[in-house]
């Protein structure tokens, strides 16, 4: 058998010419080329598709949730309106009214003469607003628990059907609780009267001398959410965070069913009646994604069901910690125009890539460049270090070989760039994975409410690992935001907010870090300063600085000063302590990658020695500049601006 040097040896005997050589060298390159970019082409429509489905999934739910909480606002405003009306008013100020209820031997109200005229037109009054918005029951209690007037899908209730025992309702307390234009919205319950479950608005009816003798009261079906979460594609439905389904857009929830109904309803609860959770997907999967989402406001994820990827966007509803969720599988995530369109137009490239490179190919093939060694060494001497090309130099002799050599050198610099890239992504993952779980049980063994008071030596330690797990996020957050910055990746999102809200938000969120050294942090802003800028970035920004400055403030007497004022077309910020400082010589390198003051193995602090690198690629993105005055001993003045109006820079990194 032979060898691999004489194979070679036989190969370049038979391919002597350079022409010949380059021809199948260029063919396979074409073809690798075909054979990758279809591959990269299908998983790059696939990526655009799924991206942009999950934004408009997100969009779906947003726009839903909005109806909903309108759908709220409608009817506490409409409540409220209702109620302005001073028959109201006048009705409970009637003598006959004040004087306190009259009943019959069979315990039925007994109305006046100037009490029946009123009661007359608050029956009108109420029709016409039942006519209006769509309410099942309407009805205004007193104090002591009677009805005075009630309609019933728009049917006046006769006077022996005014029920006087509305004390034990559910609303009753709580909607003498609030004061005038104000609504308590309470809690779905059954409704034997109309036989469903409906949500329950009241608000009170206030005299003129200030008494609440009685609230206005009226019910909505839950019925109600069924018709509004109807998708054309996928699933919506909402959850309740106690473990049931209040409306699915796929299994119609029906409003009532007698035989479903207990005949005592005193303990009837929610649970007995909605479906369960589980009915939409019993898998542990799901069970931690529904975890996730009582524990955030809004948010995207994925479950497995029966062998197809699910993908999940959904929203917390203001009203009862509701989950409103709208879920598609993978197999209608792919569907329509849109990523016919997308494939189309990514084929279209790889052809006009292959074009481009084929013509090159054969243009180099046939002028048969011959170009001198100074050629090759302007074309070494050009290169971007962060962006390698191959030379394109190539002769019949020794240089041949010579570019060849320094092509391949350069393919394994930027397979090792790459490879550095994808094992920085991939490592600062696993870091974050763990870390999440980590700091959501600090957080939730701190709460006492929840898994009960800690001891004081457990409580330190729950606070230990807490500050250093958020202390190895921030690190992993510098290192991700580091090789963006590097590779020119890192987006902006330009808002305009207040310089004076901002830094007072800072303040309140960082307290909890000031409290173990007891440091005085202030912060000052000269003037009512408005900016538009990354407030992200820009919090990012001054946790790095301040973060830095706790290390390094003394354990008694700390300080830390932020201050804020007008510079004209930017804003300058100074975040300032009264720390350890830094001699002269070591500040010309401190805003360099990995670069730490000490660097002795004793030295006291920690860190990646990538924030400050960090921080200034963030100002300087944002258009602004960094500098540091400090002195060893004399603590340490972080100045910096930041750009008023950032309407006319150029956003190409967004």
């Amino acid at each position: 058998m032979m060898e691999g040097g004489e194979i070679l040896s036989e190969f370049s005997g038979k391919f002597r010419k350079i022409s010949v050589k380059l021809i199948v060298l260029f063919s396979i390159l074409i073809i690798a080329a075909v054979a990758t970019s279809s591959g990269l082409a299908f998983q790059s429509v696939e990526e655009s598709v799924l991206e942009s489905e999950i934004v408009d999934m997100t969009g779906v739910v947003t726009s839903k949730g909005n109806e909903i909480q309108i759908l709220h606002n409608r009817a506490s405003e409409n409540l409220i309106f209702a109620v302005q009306n001073t028959i109201f008013v006048d009705y409970f100020e009637l003598i006959d009214t004040r004087g306190g209820n009259i009943y019959d031997d069979e315990n039925i109200i007994i109305f006046t003469l100037p009490q029946k005229i009123l009661k007359d037109k608050l029956e009108k009054w109420m029709y016409n607003f039942q006519s209006q918005f769509f309410t099942a029951k309407t009805s205004i209690i007193d104090n002591t628990g009677q009805e005075h007037v009630k309609l019933i899908f728009q049917e006046i209730a006769p006077d022996e059907d005014l029920s006087s025992t509305k004390t034990d309702a559910p609303y009753f307390e709580a909607s003498f609780e609030i004061e005038k234009d104000n609504v308590h919205l309470q809690f779905p319950y059954y409704s034997p009267e109309i036989e469903r479950w409906v949500f329950a608005y009241t608000t009170p009816i206030v005299t003129t001398d200030n008494l609440q003798p009685a609230f206005l009261h009226f019910e909505m079906p839950v019925v109600l959410f069924q018709e509004m979460i109807d998708v054309n594609v996928g699933r919506m439905y909402v959850i309740d965070p106690n473990g049931f389904v209040i409306a699915d857009s796929d299994t119609y929830i029906v409003a009532s069913q007698n035989n479903d109904i207990p005949s005592n309803l005193d303990n009837f609860e929610p649970s007995q009646f909605f479906p369960s959770i589980n009915t939409i997907y019993g898998s542990a999967e799901f069970s931690d994604l529904v975890q996730n989402m009582k524990t955030t406001t809004s948010g995207t994820g994925t479950y497995d069901k029966d062998g197809e990827k699910i993908f999940v966007s959904y929203e917390k509803l203001p009203t009862f910690e509701w989950i409103l969720v709208y879920e598609k599988p993978y197999s209608l995530m792919l569907h329509g125009e849109n990523s016919l369109n997308t494939l189309r137009a990514a084929m279209a490239t790889v052809a006009a890539v292959i074009s481009i490179g084929g013509l090159i190919a054969v243009v180099i093939l046939s002028q048969r460049i011959t170009g001198p060694i100074n050629r090759l060494a302007n074309e070494c001497k050009n290169q971007n270090p962060a962006n390698l090309k191959k030379v394109t130099v190539s002769t019949k002799d020794e240089l041949s070989d010579v570019s060849t050599a320094i092509n391949g050198m350069i393919d394994r610099v930027n397979k090792m760039e790459k490879q550095k890239e994808e094992f920085s992504s991939m490592i600062t993952h696993e870091l974050k994975t763990p870390l999440t779980p980590i700091i959501g049980w600090c957080q939730t063994l701190q709460n006492h409410k929840i898994l009960g008071a800690l001891n004081e030596k457990q409580s330190k330690a729950i606070d230990t690992i807490l500050r250093n797990a958020k202390r190895l996020q921030m690190m992993i957050s510098d290192v991700l935001d580091a090789q963006k910055l590097d590779m020119e990746k890192m987006r902006f999102d330009y808002k305009e907010f207040s310089v004076n809200e901002f830094l007072d938000y800072l303040h309140s969120n960082l307290q909890h870090v000031m409290k173990p050294k007891k440091i005085e942090y202030i912060y000052n802003v000269k003037g009512n300063l408005k900016i538009q800028s990354d407030k992200n970035r820009l919090e990012q920004v001054f946790n790095n600085l301040i973060f830095n400055a706790v290390d390094f403030v003394p354990d008694e007497n700390g300080r830390i000063e932020v201050t804020a004022e007008d510079n004209g077309d930017a804003i300058l910020f100074h975040v300032k302590d009264n720390g350890i400082g830094m001699p002269k010589d070591k500040q010309k390198d401190l805003f360099k990658k990995f670069y730490q003051v000490d660097t002795t193995h004793a030295r006291k602090h920690g860190g990646t020695g990538l924030g400050l690198s960090v921080t200034k690629g963030i100002i300087e993105g944002l258009g602004g500049k960094i500098s540091v005055e400090s002195d060893k001993g004399k603590g340490a003045d972080f100045q910096f601006t930041v750009p008023k109006n950032s309407k006319n820079r150029d956003r190409t990194k967004e």
